[in-house]
């Protein structure tokens, strides 16, 4: 059993997992490369050394020095390289370096700050009622939280050091999904509205606005032609996230979707945090109508990229998404690999992008979307990172992998037994 943490921590052993090879095997999926290791040899902390490329001495010398997992449970793991991960229950920052939870006592709600870069709880705040955390701000201070939602929702906004700044009532089921990051000039330091997913039903919803200064439930901007307003219902189901923080932009999933009565299968929903919403068509090919799909945006910020587990990738431009224009933004690639799986994972660095289909990963150029290289290994990727120097993080199956450049793998460690399925991986700046 977790236990949300004050200074919480699940210990675990840093061990090679079973399958035991060095390297994975490089460039055709379905077998082993002639350089792959085959008699690894391990240093005292239970880490593959390659007989070849990167030989690994230490833990720091091998994943980067601090890394962080999410769950689908709301948990965040927090992994430093020679030390026990520490478990925290809660909902993380857009920038990544923190995460808010929540506690319920005595009619009372503790709200935690933890600074996931020195695992110190920076700020705590207690207030009446029982709530939890929805949204937190760009600052990583503003937090969102929400009562149980039944025939209405409280909504309270509160900071470590202003205590609680806004508390308010809404009919129906309102769920605080992002801050805006435009500030009223005469303001009391709030941004100027809380976008808010309004729910009609199970999976009917309309983005809404809450105007911090009055506590009006408005209607959002176009963020194509911010002389418009969108007032839209969709029915769809939320799937998969990315922050994109250049632009400011949040990308979501949505599939089992429909628009006026007719399936449109699956959009993605862009949230612009000046104050504006849009959805992007998904080509048809992909099938993510009603298959998993994975979102991954490159650190620049000018590419987005959706994925399928039927083997469907496509390339955006994220100027095509944001700029005013009278046609549709549409993918301006879009291609298909040679394989499928039950589950899909990718991540982007600045030169790469890398698709995982169960144990099958591809190195991919991210303008034309062609296959660079791709090897196998014995994992269900669940989601992956990928680093400046051409390394991979990728994590499935109860472990966590280290890949080289050249595809070899640096270092494992195991995830501790009682994680559910990780949703995401980042380096923590």
């Amino acid at each position: 059993m977790w236990i949300p943490r004050k200074q919480t921590v699940v210990a675990f052993t840093l061990l090679l997992t079973s399958c035991g090879a060095a390297a994975a095997s490089r460039s055709d999926v379905s077998a082993p490369s002639e350089a792959v290791v085959t008699k690894p040899t391990y240093n005292d902390f239970g880490i593959t050394v390659p007989a070849v490329g990167f030989p690994v001495t230490t833990p720091e010398s091998a994943f980067p020095a601090r890394l962080s997992l999410t769950t689908t449970d709301g948990k965040v793991l927090t992994f430093s390289p020679d030390d026990d991960p520490i478990v925290t229950q809660g909902v993380m920052a857009p920038t990544g370096k923190v995460v808010v939870s929540t506690s319920f006592t005595n009619g009372r709600t503790m709200i935690e700050w933890h600074d996931i870069r020195t695992d110190i709880i920076t700020g705590e705040l207690q207030i009446d009622g029982e709530f939890r955390a929805a949204a937190v701000a760009q600052d990583g201070k503003l937090v969102a939280l929400i009562g149980t939602p039944t025939k209405s929702t409280s909504v309270v906004l509160v900071t470590p050091s202003g205590g609680e700044m806004r508390r308010w009532v809404f009919d129906g089921v309102v769920v605080p999904e992002a801050f805006s990051n435009a500030y009223a000039p005469n303001g009391d330091g709030l941004p100027i509205g809380v976008f808010v997913i309004e729910y009609l039903d199970t999976s009917t919803y309309r983005v809404r606005v809450i105007d911090t200064a009055t506590g009006a439930l408005g209607l959002p901007l176009n963020l194509r032609d911010k002389s418009q307003t969108v007032d839209e219902i969709m029915t769809a189901v939320s799937r998969t996230a990315v922050f994109e923080p250049a632009n400011q932009l949040l990308f979501t999933l949505y599939q089992d979707a429909t628009e006026g009565g007719e399936e449109i299968g699956s959009f993605i929903h862009t949230l612009g945090l000046v104050n504006g919403v849009w959805c992007l068509d998904v080509p048809q090919e992909l099938g993510l109508a009603d298959h998993p799909g994975a979102l991954a945006v490159s650190p620049d910020g000018s590419r987005l990229f959706a994925a399928s587990s039927t083997g469907g990738v496509a390339g955006y431009m994220v100027s095509d998404v944001i700029n005013m224009g009278p046609e549709m933004p549409e993918a301006r690639t879009t291609v298909a690999l040679d394989a499928t799986a039950q589950r899909v994972a990718m991540g982007a660095s600045r030169d790469e992008v890398v698709v995982a289909l169960g144990g099958s990963l591809f190195r991919m150029d991210p303008a034309t979307l062609a296959v660079r290289d791709s090897f196998g290994w014995e994992m269900d990727v669940e989601a992956l990172t990928v680093l400046d120097d051409g390394s991979i993080v990728i994590v499935g199956t109860g472990r966590m992998t280290l890949v080289s450049p050249q595809n070899e793998i640096m270092a494992e460690r195991i995830l501790p037994p009682e994680a559910a399925e990780i949703a995401q991986v980042a380096v923590v700046a």
